[in-house]
């Protein structure tokens, strides 16, 4: 059964547009009705989606660690009318092995994941940006609960994205506003496919590690719209994990 989400009149801030899990959300919202601001450090990439969408898409260049530059972005888009949502999906991940811990990378990998997240949120959030009910999402990672070796920096940080998530739930609640985190497995991006690169034979290793197997961007962007939706309605503060019962072997 294919279930069809209408977010016609309904406007999205979408991080890490530019590929990977973000880019399928942020097209998949556009499909469905939404006008997005599709916030990525690639203008070129932003530029071939606005071919594709004309006026569903308001590209913004940046890096959304320039909390300057991401609030004048949301503000711009926000001037026109209110925001329903958001979901935050840029991030970095490098090799942080304890004996060879670069601290310039572990900032650079929290400051992305985390501390954007809760800056986006923290501007979408204000009376004069956000529309009714809103719903919020931050990408996790199965590596924030159950941990992988040498990515120190990246699980701590994806773990610190759904501590927060419901901290932030608490506050929002007052204005009828949802955050969830959604903790996907492995998903072939350029991401993950840059750390099999570097590290030949690993993918092979993490797919035997899947029961289901490896899970796809669309499984998580499916995932994301219905906690957009109205449908979703009674969930806050939540983690869900979609990882092919990785997490639980």
């Amino acid at each position: 059964m294919n279930i069809k989400f209408d977010f016609s009149e309904s406007r999205f801030v979408v991080t890490g547009a530019t590929s990977g899990i973000g880019k399928k959300i942020a097209t998949d919202l556009m499909d469905s009705g939404a006008t997005v601001l599709a916030i990525g450090r690639r203008s070129e990439r932003l530029n071939e989606l606005k071919e594709i969408y004309k006026d569903k898409i308001v590209p913004a260049a940046l890096d959304v660690n320039n909390f300057e530059a991401l609030k004048s972005a949301i503000e711009n888009f926000a001037s026109e009318r209110k925001i329903n949502g958001s979901v935050h999906c840029a991030g970095i991940n490098k090799f942080t092995p304890l004996r060879a811990f670069n601290w310039k990378d572990a900032e650079q990998i929290i400051r992305t994941s985390l501390y954007s997240g809760i800056e986006l949120i923290r501007i979408i959030s204000s009376k004069k940006i956000t529309a009714e009910k809103g719903s919020h999402v931050l990408l996790a990672s199965v590596a924030g609960i159950k941990g992988e070796t040498g990515f120190t920096a990246y699980s701590a940080a994806k773990s610190a994205v759904i501590g927060a998530v419901k901290s932030i739930a608490l506050e929002l609640a007052i204005k009828d506003l949802r955050v969830n985190a959604i903790t996907p497995g492995w998903i072939p991006t350029e991401l993950t496919d840059s750390i099999d690169a570097r590290y030949p034979g690993h993918i092979d290793t993490i797919k035997l590690e899947h029961p289901l197997g490896i899970g796809s961007v669309e499984d998580v962007s499916n995932l994301a719209m219905f906690l957009l939706s109205d449908e979703a309605k009674w969930i806050t503060g939540s983690n869900i994990v979609i990882d092919g019962g990785y997490s639980i072997k």
